[in-house]
């Protein structure tokens, strides 16, 4: 945990350990408990989402990804009419 405090003297930024979670991959719980013992943060399972994007251990299925997809096609048509020259339009 040093490199975080050091990294927050450095830049001003702090953590806010509200926010602050902790997932396991192969650590066995003592390794766990002193991570959260040390870092405040709390412990979350699998799937989890980061940045809005769900992670999981195994592969993603489309069903997980279907938002992105429908929230892209959703900002597309706005773009299109918008950003897009008459050849980039019927590209699309």
């Amino acid at each position: 945990m040093k490199i975080l405090k050091l990294f927050g003297e450095v830049t001003g930024l702090t953590i806010n350990q509200e926010k602050s979670t902790v997932s396991a991959i192969r650590c066995t719980d003592l390794n766990l408990a002193e991570i959260l013992q040390s870092f405040g943060g709390k412990q979350v399972g699998f799937p989890l989402t980061y940045l809005g994007l769900p992670i999981t251990l195994g592969r993603l299925r489309m069903v997980q990804l279907q938002f992105v997809l429908d929230r892209i096609r959703t900002h597309l048509a706005g773009w299109k009419g918008k950003l897009l020259t008459l050849a980039g339009r019927r590209v699309l």
